[in-house]
């Protein structure tokens, strides 16, 4: 048999197919997952990934000795998704589950099962990643986590001495 143009415009759609497919299955099963013990919108998983997150975005330094992975932001995210509509909310659901599971073809993990500087190499990643909606994807999870890092308890008075305007939560 002879390969012709219909045959390979025929399996590129079907191959175009099975991937939107296989897209919409593995997107339907993050999409609204039950919550986790403690929790009133993450999944156990959904927190586990937060707090690998918080860890490597906002590690323990000299300046501020407090590690964002200690802070449970992911109960802090949890609060921070009662605001918002059930669209929004499973979308934020499907953007951790879609970075979690990011550096499995390359390093074979989980992002939560990563080491730290896996994990930090991973975020360095994201962030400068040459498609404008993995940064800014990214960016906006970096953004989320850290409003609940700099307005922590334990973290806040770092900021504190810094702006006289009041901070924290």
């Amino acid at each position: 048999m002879q390969l012709t143009r219909r045959h390979v415009l025929a399996m590129t759609a079907l191959t175009t197919g099975a991937a939107a497919a296989t897209a919409g299955v593995v997107g339907a099963r993050w999409w609204d997952r039950p919550a986790g013990a403690g929790f009133r919108h993450l999944s156990a998983a959904e927190g586990v990934f937060l707090r690998a997150f918080a860890g490597a975005t906002y590690p323990a330094t000299v300046a501020i000795p407090h590690d964002g992975g200690d802070l449970a932001l992911d109960h802090y995210l949890d609060d921070a998704l009662q605001t918002m509509v059930g669209t929004q909310r499973s979308l934020v659901k499907v953007l951790l589950h879609a970075l979690d599971t990011w550096p499995m073809p390359r390093r074979r993990h989980a992002f939560a099962d990563l080491d730290r500087p896996q994990q930090q190499q991973v975020v360095d990643h994201w962030t400068t990643h040459f498609r404008s909606e993995v940064r800014q994807a990214a960016t906006s999870l970096v953004l989320l986590v850290g409003m609940g890092y700099t307005t922590h308890p334990r973290v806040a008075p770092f900021f504190a001495s810094l702006h006289t305007c009041g901070y924290g939560r």
